[in-house]
């Protein structure tokens, strides 16, 4: 036993004449701090892929949902059946937000405005896509780990009036000089141009603002027109895209190739719904949004919640069945926006409508035509927009329909141009109720999803505030997808039969 003593002596000797436990577990090659120009590509990166990548966001829920896609094989979403471990985006807390967490800390710790407010935009839009997601949220004491390990969940009414708060600051603080510190390198969506990071951020808060338009209308009035107004202004074209480049060599490829080019997993199509409509209007996007099928030249969808295997007549066979164009699906270095200039300008056509902002129904007009020439132009189709304008169902008849009739062509025309951005497709058609998505042969429920589930682990992590907020908002559970989110101003929602042609 003494020598067993003896040796732990020596041992514990040998340890305090080589230095200190700490020391000799830290990494002599590895960083220790990282400034956010090396943080921001991750968070670009990362934030893409989960907002509009092959995800429970976009492919797997929202877009689905939404009735761009239909799913081929492992048709569970398709019926509304969420496999346990979906979410809606509860992974960007640890992926994105703490992330951009240190950026504003650093940046407020350096004097270094930009790097403060780039991280304040992409907070305001993470937070955003995940409380339309989800609902109440975890914000006021999220990404205080060192300090709060139970945090609450606050309401979606606070956190949006703090995002709108977070973005009226951030886009005047933006330091516009070429000597500013800011991103000379690491910027992957803008290059370094702070100028086009605050267009971001205005639009941003533009597009918040008119999501409130049935939850609080006054909100959204003077948010639309402050968002409007505010210096840098808002998108002006298509150069202003908040959009990832992606690259044509793994591993920073867009994902949707990553998954679905040819070779890899064949698990979706097009929509029936929204080929139909597509080739209905006459809409030249179809060859770009839908790739021809194997077999036949007709561009044909799949029927949204068939049964694993089930056809509804002879060319629902796979091989009759139209693919996501092959700009995303065999392109590698396809862009995915995450909030652009077609979008901005339907948002602005909806805010003169309702005379939010200058110019009235006239002006709107004028936004809804550009909004659609903007959408065409993405995919080099400007040849092609005076025959789809010239469609009288598609002119907007500035003189004789109501607002009701143009807010109805406003959302109608953003719900095609937004096509490979499901989640705020999906948080506008359950604003808006345009167009009529009628839920598919063997969903579960006869009214769509209006939310995802929170993750798992809270039930375990985080219970008491879990159930709070689970009661307070009226959901029977979590991961109940049937209660319509607040900044709906719904109660409940539309229930449809099931379409004619179900077998």
């Amino acid at each position: 036993m003494r020598y067993k003593i003896l040796s732990v002596f020596a041992a514990l000797a040998a340890i305090t004449a080589c230095g200190d436990l700490t020391s000799m577990n830290q990494n002599p090659n590895g960083p220790v701090d990282v400034p956010p120009p090396s943080i921001l590509p991750q968070v670009i990166q990362v934030l893409a892929n989960n907002v509009n990548g092959v995800t429970s966001l976009n492919i797997r829920g929202g877009g689905l949902w939404v009735q761009y896609y239909s799913q081929i094989q492992y048709r569970d979403e398709d019926k509304f059946i969420v496999r346990s471990g979906t979410s809606g985006g509860w992974g960007l807390y640890r992926g994105v937000l703490e992330d951009v967490q240190r950026m504003i800390v650093k940046g407020q710790a350096s004097n270094a405005p930009n790097w403060t407010s780039v991280g304040q935009v992409l907070k305001a839009y993470t937070f955003s896509v995940m409380t339309d997601m989800m609902g109440d949220l975890p914000y006021s004491q999220a990404l205080r780990g060192d300090t709060v390990l139970h945090p609450v969940y606050d309401s979606q009414q606070s956190i949006y009036d703090s995002l709108f708060a977070n973005l009226a600051a951030a886009s005047p603080a933006f330091d516009l000089a070429g000597g500013a510190r800011g991103f000379a390198n690491g910027d992957l969506m803008y290059g370094g141009d702070m100028a086009k990071w605050q267009k971001f951020a205005n639009s941003l808060r533009l597009r918040l603002a008119i999501h409130l338009s049935k939850a609080d209308a006054a909100k959204a009035q003077s948010e639309a027109a402050a968002a409007v107004a505010a210096a840098g202004g808002v998108f002006t074209s298509n150069a202003d895209n908040a959009e990832l480049l992606y690259l044509a060599t793994s591993p920073n490829q867009n994902p949707i190739y990553g998954d679905a080019h040819v070779g890899n997993r064949d698990d979706y199509g097009l929509s029936r719904s929204f080929v139909d409509t597509l080739n209905s209007w006459n809409d030249p996007r179809l060859p770009v949004y839908a790739q021809v099928p194997p077999a036949g030249t007709a561009y044909r969808g799949l029927a949204n919640g068939l049964l694993d295997g089930e056809r509804i007549d002879t060319l629902d066979a796979l091989k009759y069945i139209s693919r996501i164009g092959a700009l995303w699906r065999e392109t590698p270095d396809a862009p995915l926006v995450l909030l652009g200039y077609p979008e901005v300008l339907f948002l602005k056509a909806e805010a003169a409508e309702r005379g939010w902002i200058p110019g009235g129904s006239a002006a709107a007009a004028t936004y809804y035509h550009d909004g659609i020439v903007a959408s065409f132009a993405q995919y080099g189709l400007l040849a092609d927009t005076a025959a789809y304008l010239g469609q009288a169902k598609v002119g907007y008849d500035g003189a004789g329909a109501t607002q009701v009739g143009h807010l109805q062509q406003i959302a109608f025309q953003k719900w095609i141009a937004l096509f490979m951005q499901g989640p705020e497709a999906w948080t506008e058609v359950r604003r808006t109720g345009v167009p009529t998505i009628v839920p598919g042969c063997h969903a579960v429920t006869r009214s769509s999803p209006e939310r995802l589930p929170y993750d798992d682990n809270e039930s375990v992590l985080n219970a008491a505030n879990l159930t709070a907020a689970v009661s307070a908002q009226g959901f029977s559970a979590g991961n109940d997808l049937t209660k319509p989110l607040w900044f709906t101003g719904r109660a409940t929602s539309p229930t449809y039969p099931a379409p004619s042609y179900c077998p």
